[in-house]
Protein backbone atom coordinates (compact mmCIF):
# COMPACT_ATOMS: atom_id res chain seq x y z
CA UNK A 1 0.00 0.00 0.00
CA UNK A 2 1.34 3.17 -0.91
CA UNK A 3 0.79 6.55 1.52
CA UNK A 4 -2.46 7.83 -0.42
CA UNK A 5 -4.08 4.81 -0.22
CA UNK A 6 -4.35 3.89 3.38
CA UNK A 7 -4.05 7.12 5.05
CA UNK A 8 -7.45 6.43 6.90
CA UNK A 9 -6.94 2.93 8.09
CA UNK A 10 -3.46 4.68 9.10
CA UNK A 11 -4.74 7.34 10.96
CA UNK A 12 -7.75 5.49 13.36
CA UNK A 13 -5.54 2.69 14.03
CA UNK A 14 -2.12 4.67 14.61
CA UNK A 15 -3.71 7.20 16.67
CA UNK A 16 -5.46 5.33 18.85
CA UNK A 17 -2.41 3.19 19.32
CA UNK A 18 -0.38 6.34 19.97
CA UNK A 19 -3.04 6.71 22.67
CA UNK A 20 -3.01 3.72 24.51
CA UNK A 21 0.93 3.63 24.45
CA UNK A 22 1.61 6.80 25.58
CA UNK A 23 -0.75 6.79 28.74
CA UNK A 24 -0.81 3.59 29.67
CA UNK A 25 -4.39 2.91 28.86
CA UNK A 26 -5.35 -1.16 27.12
CA UNK A 27 -5.77 -0.14 23.63
CA UNK A 28 -8.80 -1.21 21.58
CA UNK A 29 -7.61 -4.34 19.77
CA UNK A 30 -7.01 -3.28 16.17
CA UNK A 31 -5.66 -4.33 13.20
CA UNK A 32 -1.66 -3.92 13.11
CA UNK A 33 -0.73 -1.89 10.14
CA UNK A 34 2.78 -0.57 9.22
CA UNK A 35 2.15 2.97 9.79
CA UNK A 36 3.51 5.45 6.84
CA UNK A 37 1.48 8.75 8.22
CA UNK A 38 2.51 11.65 6.88
CA UNK A 39 5.48 12.81 4.35
CA UNK A 40 8.99 12.52 7.14
CA UNK A 41 9.78 16.30 7.72
CA UNK A 42 12.90 18.40 5.91
CA UNK A 43 15.91 17.41 8.31
CA UNK A 44 16.71 21.46 8.56
CA UNK A 45 13.32 21.35 10.12
CA UNK A 46 13.81 19.39 12.85
CA UNK A 47 14.98 21.23 16.20
CA UNK A 48 15.13 19.85 19.67
CA UNK A 49 12.89 21.25 21.85
CA UNK A 50 11.41 20.43 25.07
CA UNK A 51 8.10 21.47 24.03
CA UNK A 52 5.10 19.02 24.67
CA UNK A 53 3.18 17.51 21.70
CA UNK A 54 0.11 19.48 22.97
CA UNK A 55 2.37 22.69 22.87
CA UNK A 56 3.65 22.05 19.26
CA UNK A 57 -0.02 21.11 17.99
CA UNK A 58 -0.98 24.82 19.48
CA UNK A 59 1.87 26.00 17.82
CA UNK A 60 1.48 24.36 14.72
CA UNK A 61 -2.39 25.08 14.93
CA UNK A 62 -0.96 29.22 14.37
CA UNK A 63 0.37 28.43 10.95
CA UNK A 64 -2.72 26.51 9.40
CA UNK A 65 -4.75 28.24 6.97
CA UNK A 66 -8.61 28.39 8.40
CA UNK A 67 -11.50 27.46 6.69
CA UNK A 68 -14.06 28.06 9.69
CA UNK A 69 -18.28 27.75 8.33
CA UNK A 70 -16.59 26.02 4.79
CA UNK A 71 -17.30 23.11 3.51
CA UNK A 72 -14.11 21.57 2.51
CA UNK A 73 -14.91 18.33 0.51
CA UNK A 74 -18.16 15.95 -0.24
CA UNK A 75 -18.09 12.10 -0.45
CA UNK A 76 -21.10 11.19 -2.04
CA UNK A 77 -22.57 13.99 -1.26
CA UNK A 78 -21.81 13.98 2.35
CA UNK A 79 -20.40 16.90 3.56
CA UNK A 80 -16.81 17.27 5.51
CA UNK A 81 -16.96 20.57 6.88
CA UNK A 82 -14.38 22.56 8.54
CA UNK A 83 -15.20 21.25 11.87
CA UNK A 84 -15.39 17.72 10.82
CA UNK A 85 -11.73 18.45 9.61
CA UNK A 86 -10.30 20.09 12.40
CA UNK A 87 -10.62 17.13 14.78
CA UNK A 88 -8.69 14.78 11.90
CA UNK A 89 -5.86 17.67 11.85
CA UNK A 90 -5.34 17.99 15.17
CA UNK A 91 -5.01 14.37 15.30
CA UNK A 92 -2.46 13.76 12.45
CA UNK A 93 -0.73 16.68 13.99
CA UNK A 94 -0.94 14.89 17.42
CA UNK A 95 1.04 12.27 15.44
CA UNK A 96 3.64 13.90 14.00
CA UNK A 97 4.87 15.88 16.82
CA UNK A 98 5.17 12.10 18.73
CA UNK A 99 7.54 11.24 15.73
CA UNK A 100 9.71 14.30 15.48
CA UNK A 101 10.77 17.33 16.56
CA UNK A 102 9.80 19.73 14.87
CA UNK A 103 10.12 23.90 14.31
CA UNK A 104 6.36 24.73 13.40
CA UNK A 105 8.32 28.80 13.42
CA UNK A 106 10.48 27.43 10.16
CA UNK A 107 9.02 28.87 7.18
CA UNK A 108 10.10 25.47 5.05
CA UNK A 109 7.78 23.53 7.83
CA UNK A 110 4.87 26.35 7.97
CA UNK A 111 4.42 25.73 4.11
CA UNK A 112 4.48 21.63 4.59
CA UNK A 113 1.98 22.40 6.95
CA UNK A 114 0.12 23.58 4.13
CA UNK A 115 0.71 19.98 1.92
CA UNK A 116 -0.47 18.44 5.18
CA UNK A 117 -3.44 20.01 5.72
CA UNK A 118 -4.49 18.57 1.71
CA UNK A 119 -3.52 15.16 3.40
CA UNK A 120 -5.41 15.36 6.15
CA UNK A 121 -8.26 16.07 3.69
CA UNK A 122 -8.13 12.94 1.78
CA UNK A 123 -7.63 11.38 5.36
CA UNK A 124 -10.76 12.68 6.25
CA UNK A 125 -12.70 11.77 3.31
CA UNK A 126 -11.62 8.16 3.59
CA UNK A 127 -12.85 8.27 7.01
CA UNK A 128 -16.27 9.27 5.61
CA UNK A 129 -16.21 6.84 3.27
CA UNK A 130 -15.59 3.80 5.47
CA UNK A 131 -18.33 4.88 7.55
CA UNK A 132 -20.45 5.48 4.41
CA UNK A 133 -19.22 1.25 3.08
CA UNK A 134 -19.88 -0.22 6.55
CA UNK A 135 -23.41 1.59 6.72
CA UNK A 136 -24.28 -0.06 3.06
CA UNK A 137 -22.60 -3.69 4.23
CA UNK A 138 -25.15 -3.17 7.36
CA UNK A 139 -22.29 -2.91 10.13
CA UNK A 140 -22.75 -0.56 13.09
CA UNK A 141 -20.76 -0.43 16.11
CA UNK A 142 -22.91 -2.11 18.83
CA UNK A 143 -23.45 0.93 21.41
CA UNK A 144 -23.45 -0.77 24.75
CA UNK A 145 -19.60 -2.73 23.17
CA UNK A 146 -18.72 0.88 22.48
CA UNK A 147 -19.60 2.79 25.90
CA UNK A 148 -18.06 -0.06 27.25
CA UNK A 149 -14.71 0.18 25.40
CA UNK A 150 -14.76 4.02 26.59
CA UNK A 151 -15.41 3.20 29.75
CA UNK A 152 -12.33 0.61 29.83
CA UNK A 153 -10.00 3.59 27.96
CA UNK A 154 -10.93 6.14 30.49
CA UNK A 155 -10.64 4.19 33.23
CA UNK A 156 -6.87 2.80 31.92
CA UNK A 157 -5.75 6.29 30.86
CA UNK A 158 -6.53 7.74 34.18
CA UNK A 159 -4.74 4.83 36.02
CA UNK A 160 -1.90 5.66 34.90
CA UNK A 161 -1.50 8.34 37.26
CA UNK A 162 -0.04 10.63 33.82
CA UNK A 163 -2.93 13.29 33.76
CA UNK A 164 -4.09 15.10 36.40
CA UNK A 165 -7.62 15.11 34.93
CA UNK A 166 -9.29 13.39 31.73
CA UNK A 167 -9.41 17.54 30.37
CA UNK A 168 -5.45 17.18 30.72
CA UNK A 169 -5.50 14.12 28.89
CA UNK A 170 -7.51 15.29 25.82
CA UNK A 171 -5.61 18.53 25.93
CA UNK A 172 -2.40 16.62 25.77
CA UNK A 173 -3.36 14.88 22.70
CA UNK A 174 -5.22 17.48 20.89
CA UNK A 175 -8.84 15.65 21.49
CA UNK A 176 -12.39 16.38 23.18
CA UNK A 177 -14.50 14.07 24.43
CA UNK A 178 -16.14 13.65 21.16
CA UNK A 179 -13.38 13.53 19.40
CA UNK A 180 -11.97 10.48 21.44
CA UNK A 181 -15.19 8.28 21.42
CA UNK A 182 -15.01 8.92 17.12
CA UNK A 183 -11.98 7.66 17.49
CA UNK A 184 -12.83 4.28 20.00
CA UNK A 185 -15.79 4.32 17.27
CA UNK A 186 -14.39 3.85 14.04
CA UNK A 187 -11.59 1.81 15.44
CA UNK A 188 -14.67 -0.94 16.38
CA UNK A 189 -16.18 0.08 13.13
CA UNK A 190 -12.84 -0.87 11.14
CA UNK A 191 -12.28 -4.09 13.42
CA UNK A 192 -15.87 -4.73 12.38
CA UNK A 193 -15.43 -4.60 8.44
CA UNK A 194 -11.98 -6.24 8.95
CA UNK A 195 -14.24 -9.39 10.56
CA UNK A 196 -16.24 -9.08 7.68
CA UNK A 197 -14.00 -9.85 5.03
CA UNK A 198 -14.20 -13.44 3.49
CA UNK A 199 -10.29 -14.61 3.55
CA UNK A 200 -9.56 -18.55 3.62
CA UNK A 201 -8.17 -19.50 6.72
CA UNK A 202 -6.36 -22.11 4.46
CA UNK A 203 -3.41 -21.96 2.57
CA UNK A 204 -1.03 -23.95 1.28
CA UNK A 205 2.21 -23.55 3.59
CA UNK A 206 5.28 -24.80 4.32
CA UNK A 207 6.35 -26.59 7.62
CA UNK A 208 10.33 -25.92 8.53
CA UNK A 209 12.82 -26.89 10.66
CA UNK A 210 16.35 -25.17 10.83
CA UNK A 211 19.84 -25.46 12.59
CA UNK A 212 21.87 -22.35 13.27
CA UNK A 213 25.43 -22.48 14.08
CA UNK A 214 28.23 -19.26 13.50
CA UNK A 215 31.28 -21.69 13.99
CA UNK A 216 32.44 -21.93 10.07
CA UNK A 217 34.45 -25.17 11.45
CA UNK A 218 30.85 -26.33 13.34
CA UNK A 219 28.80 -26.10 9.90
CA UNK A 220 31.58 -28.65 8.47
CA UNK A 221 30.27 -30.55 11.00
CA UNK A 222 26.62 -30.43 11.14
CA UNK A 223 26.68 -30.54 7.13
CA UNK A 224 28.66 -33.82 7.60
CA UNK A 225 26.39 -35.80 9.51
CA UNK A 226 23.40 -34.64 7.76
CA UNK A 227 24.69 -36.43 4.67
CA UNK A 228 25.65 -39.32 6.61
CA UNK A 229 22.30 -39.54 7.60
CA UNK A 230 21.93 -38.33 11.48
CA UNK A 231 18.82 -37.54 12.19
CA UNK A 232 18.03 -33.26 11.51
CA UNK A 233 16.41 -33.31 15.05
CA UNK A 234 19.21 -34.69 16.85
CA UNK A 235 21.89 -32.76 14.89
CA UNK A 236 19.93 -29.81 15.74
CA UNK A 237 19.65 -30.54 19.43
CA UNK A 238 23.56 -30.68 19.59
CA UNK A 239 24.70 -27.89 16.96
CA UNK A 240 22.16 -25.20 16.59
CA UNK A 241 22.63 -21.64 18.88
CA UNK A 242 18.77 -21.20 18.27
CA UNK A 243 17.80 -21.86 21.76
CA UNK A 244 14.26 -21.17 21.13
CA UNK A 245 14.10 -23.82 18.96
CA UNK A 246 16.99 -26.41 19.61
CA UNK A 247 15.35 -28.82 22.38
CA UNK A 248 12.16 -29.54 19.84
CA UNK A 249 14.61 -30.21 16.76
CA UNK A 250 14.70 -27.16 15.38
CA UNK A 251 11.12 -26.90 14.91
CA UNK A 252 10.09 -23.40 13.46
CA UNK A 253 6.63 -24.33 12.33
CA UNK A 254 4.23 -23.04 9.47
CA UNK A 255 4.98 -20.89 6.99
CA UNK A 256 3.09 -18.88 4.35
CA UNK A 257 5.57 -18.43 1.55
CA UNK A 258 5.17 -14.44 2.24
CA UNK A 259 6.71 -14.88 5.75
CA UNK A 260 9.36 -16.83 5.17
CA UNK A 261 12.57 -14.70 5.23
CA UNK A 262 14.29 -13.80 1.83
CA UNK A 263 17.15 -15.53 2.14
CA UNK A 264 15.41 -18.92 2.75
CA UNK A 265 12.82 -18.61 0.44
CA UNK A 266 14.09 -20.04 -2.54
CA UNK A 267 15.15 -23.44 -0.50
CA UNK A 268 11.68 -23.66 1.41
CA UNK A 269 9.77 -23.20 -1.61
CA UNK A 270 12.31 -25.78 -4.34
CA UNK A 271 13.46 -28.31 -1.86
CA UNK A 272 11.77 -32.20 -1.65
CA UNK A 273 9.91 -33.16 1.45
CA UNK A 274 12.69 -34.16 4.00
CA UNK A 275 15.45 -32.52 2.24
CA UNK A 276 17.58 -29.94 3.68
CA UNK A 277 19.73 -26.80 2.44
CA UNK A 278 22.77 -25.81 1.81
CA UNK A 279 24.41 -23.56 4.53
CA UNK A 280 22.73 -20.39 3.99
CA UNK A 281 24.21 -16.98 5.64
CA UNK A 282 21.58 -15.13 7.65
CA UNK A 283 22.20 -12.37 9.86
CA UNK A 284 22.03 -14.97 12.72
CA UNK A 285 24.39 -16.91 10.89
CA UNK A 286 24.66 -20.32 9.00
CA UNK A 287 21.46 -21.51 8.87
CA UNK A 288 20.62 -25.02 7.41
CA UNK A 289 16.42 -26.04 6.74
CA UNK A 290 14.52 -28.79 6.33
CA UNK A 291 11.31 -29.18 4.60
CA UNK A 292 8.99 -30.99 7.16
CA UNK A 293 5.94 -31.24 4.94
CA UNK A 294 3.86 -28.95 2.73
CA UNK A 295 0.11 -28.64 1.63
CA UNK A 296 -3.16 -26.62 3.26
CA UNK A 297 -2.87 -25.43 6.92
CA UNK A 298 -4.54 -22.73 8.67
CA UNK A 299 -3.13 -19.69 8.83
CA UNK A 300 -1.85 -18.05 12.02
CA UNK A 301 -4.13 -14.79 13.08
CA UNK A 302 -1.51 -12.24 12.49
CA UNK A 303 -1.32 -13.88 8.82
CA UNK A 304 -4.91 -13.91 8.64
CA UNK A 305 -5.22 -10.37 9.76
CA UNK A 306 -3.02 -9.29 7.13
CA UNK A 307 -4.48 -10.75 4.50
CA UNK A 308 -8.40 -9.66 5.87
CA UNK A 309 -6.48 -5.94 5.50
CA UNK A 310 -5.77 -6.62 2.51
CA UNK A 311 -9.04 -7.75 1.44
CA UNK A 312 -10.64 -4.49 3.00
CA UNK A 313 -7.93 -2.19 1.92
CA UNK A 314 -8.97 -3.50 -2.04
CA UNK A 315 -12.37 -2.68 -0.70
CA UNK A 316 -11.83 0.59 -0.11
CA UNK A 317 -10.35 1.26 -3.31
CA UNK A 318 -13.02 0.08 -5.26
CA UNK A 319 -15.17 1.97 -3.09
CA UNK A 320 -13.21 5.41 -3.73
CA UNK A 321 -12.81 4.66 -7.54
CA UNK A 322 -16.80 4.40 -7.87
CA UNK A 323 -17.63 7.18 -5.13
CA UNK A 324 -18.05 10.77 -5.80
CA UNK A 325 -15.18 12.70 -3.69
CA UNK A 326 -15.07 16.32 -4.16
CA UNK A 327 -12.51 18.67 -2.92
CA UNK A 328 -13.36 22.20 -2.89
CA UNK A 329 -10.45 23.90 -0.97
CA UNK A 330 -6.49 23.62 -1.56
CA UNK A 331 -4.85 24.46 1.28
CA UNK A 332 -1.69 25.40 -0.41
CA UNK A 333 -2.93 27.62 -3.10
CA UNK A 334 -2.29 31.34 -2.81
CA UNK A 335 -5.26 33.08 -0.94
CA UNK A 336 -7.02 35.38 -3.40
CA UNK A 337 -5.89 39.03 -2.80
Amino acid sequence: MNRKQCHSLLLLLVTVALLASGCGATATPAPTVQPTGPAPVPSQAVQPTAASPAAKIEEALKHVRRMEGAVLARVNGQEITWDDYESTLRQSLFSISQQYEINWADPAMQQRLLQLQNDVLEQAADRVLLRQMAEKQGIAVDQAQLQATIDKEKSGIMGSGRYADWNAFLEANGLTDSTFEQLIADTQLISALLAAQEVDPLAEQVHLRHIVVTDQALVDEVVTKLKAGTDFREVAAEYSVDTETKDNGGDLGWFTPETIISELKEAALSLPIGGFSDPIRTRAGYTIIQVVERGPHELEATVLKQRQQQALQAQLEAEKSAAVIEYLVDFTATPAP
